[in-house]
């Protein structure tokens, strides 16, 4: 009897035992099935630049498509960058759109999720709900009506046909979502001290970024809602914008050698560890770029120019026209593609930074603002503050122009006296510049839809789809025709046919 009362004793303290044990011993130490927040949002923050391939966001839609057309850059290689992209022959428009969703978009959407469940993380919570505009503003810019309020959220919800949505309603969501993150941020709540690649865990300067970001998108809505545009262009300047250059929204990266996500896609793109398209002469400064900074005796060429064999004399710079086939290559004047410009080695280190915006372009900003009567103030001091700083800020790339020749610049490109139009001329080439030499290409692209200016002469490459004019849009996916063709369907009837010459509700210009 005692045998068999012990027997299943044992057995069952046996069973209680691998019971309790089992969790532990079938779980791989090495596969964990959560993460610290720090990690998530660290992984965020890299992603909105590089999402995880270089060659998707960076060298297709901020060089190829973007660059080409904002004539920053340009390139004889019709079979990547298609006649500087007024076709779709390459299909490289699908790639922001295909990349983002699955990566940026989904991770920043988990990050906001799990976030939302702890108090004490308000602050990565903030900080993930701004990338979640940093990205969804390019999208949107990009594309117009996009899955917004429902995307990301297929692991969360199983939502995997999420609805377009309107880009008024993504815009007005992203200006609250841009106040709302800003006013939680909390100093008594845990803050990363090492995860936050951009401001270190400094939570003034992540307020001051979502102000900045937040008259940015508010001067988006000038055409089509100018009511709305001043109330929020009022409401970010009363919140206090970045106050230095020390201050740019910028990525920064340890540029290992291969790596492409531990070194800035800009660099990636253009260096030899990546596509090596610089060295290969397949993506050069556009004509239109070169030809504005010799115009304008912009000391930075020197240090964003240089030509194949290094020589960065500002003298022998040239700008390759866009829209230029190899075959008519030997028509120019210089037929050596050797002897064209394109970025500087020192622009293209791994480490070099990776700017979303600047102090200099907030002020630039701010100037239209007081000249549009958003806001009260001195729209000179302003320009001439945002002026200067788009001068210097070229330091990051290792040299800075002097004071005397940043005088020079104010001297030979001054604010005209009068005249609203040339006053915004004067802005908007300013922050075209800027774009350039940071290679903020797509924010060039939306700005310059926004506004005019720079005045731009289309191209007219064989076999274009616009009849020679400059894109307003990119069309979507084709993907998505086959995975969620209801939804795109209903977008594509309420904005308008999927052409690149469809305009996006802000492109009212």
């Amino acid at each position: 009897m005692l045998k068999k009362i012990f027997f299943p004793i044992v057995l069952s303290a046996v069973a209680v035992s691998c019971t309790s044990d089992y969790e532990r011993i079938n779980i791989d130490p090495n596969r964990p099935t959560s993460l610290p927040l720090d990690y998530l949002l660290s992984e965020c923050e890299i992603l909105v630049p590089a999402s995880p391939d270089a060659g998707s966001k960076t060298q297709r839609v901020n060089f190829a498509n973007a660059g080409c057309l904002m004539q920053h850059m340009s390139s004889t290689d019709a079979g990547f960058y298609a006649g500087s992209f007024y076709s779709s022959a390459s299909n490289t428009y699908t790639f922001f759109f295909d990349y983002t969703y699955p990566n940026t978009v989904k991770n920043i959407v988990n990050l906001i999720a799990l976030s939302s469940e702890d108090p004490n993380q308000v602050n990565i919570n903030s900080m993930a709900r701004i990338l979640k505009v940093m990205e969804f503003v390019r999208i949107t810019d990009l594309y117009g009506d996009v899955p917004y309020f429902e995307a990301g959220r297929g692991f969360l919800d199983n939502n995997f046909t999420p609805r377009y949505d309107e880009q008024q309603d993504i815009y007005m969501d992203m200006l609250n979502e841009l106040q709302e993150a800003g006013d939680a941020f909390n100093s008594g709540a845990y803050i990363p001290p090492t995860a936050d690649f951009i401001y270190d865990g400094d939570l003034e300067k992540w307020k001051r970024a979502a102000n900045s970001i937040m008259l940015r998108l508010a001067l988006r809505l000038q055409n089509v809602d100018p009511a709305s545009a001043q109330s929020w262009a009022q409401t970010a300047i009363s919140r206090g914008l970045i106050t230095s250059e020390a201050e740019n929204i910028t990525f920064h990266f340890d540029g290992q050698s291969g790596s492409q996500i531990n070194t800035n896609p800009n660099s990636y793109t253009l260096s030899p560890i990546g596509a090596n398209v610089a060295n290969l002469n397949g993506l050069l400064w556009g004509k239109t770029f070169i030809d504005m900074m010799h115009n304008r005796q912009d000391p930075r060429l020197s240090v964003v120019a240089a030509l194949k064999d290094g020589n960065n004399d500002p003298d022998v710079q040239v700008g390759l026209p866009n829209g230029v086939t190899a075959n008519e290559l030997a028509t120019l004047p210089v037929t050596n593609l050797d002897l064209y410009s394109r970025p500087a080695p020192n622009m293209i280190t791994g480490s070099a930074p990776w700017i979303y915006m600047t102090y200099a372009e907030s002020q630039l900003l701010l100037a239209e603002a007081i000249e549009r009567g958003y806001t009260s103030g001195s729209a000179d001091a302003a320009f001439a503050s945002g002026q200067a700083s788009a001068i210097t800020l070229v330091g990051v790339y290792g040299t800075t122009p002097t004071a005397g020749e940043v005088a020079d610049y104010a001297t030979a490109n001054p604010y005209p006296a009068t005249g609203l139009e040339a006053k915004l001329n004067a802005i908007h080439t300013e922050i075209y510049l800027i774009h350039a030499v940071t290679f903020n290409h797509i924010e060039a692209w939306a700005n310059w839809r926004r506004t005019g200016y720079p005045v731009l002469v289309p191209v007219n490459p064989v076999g274009n789809e616009t009849n020679g004019t400059i894109p307003r849009r990119l069309k979507y996916s084709p993907t998505e025709y086959g995975v969620n063709g209801e939804n795109l369907g209903e977008a594509i009837t309420r904005q308008g046919p999927d052409l690149f010459t469809t305009r996006v509700w802000w492109d009212n210009n």
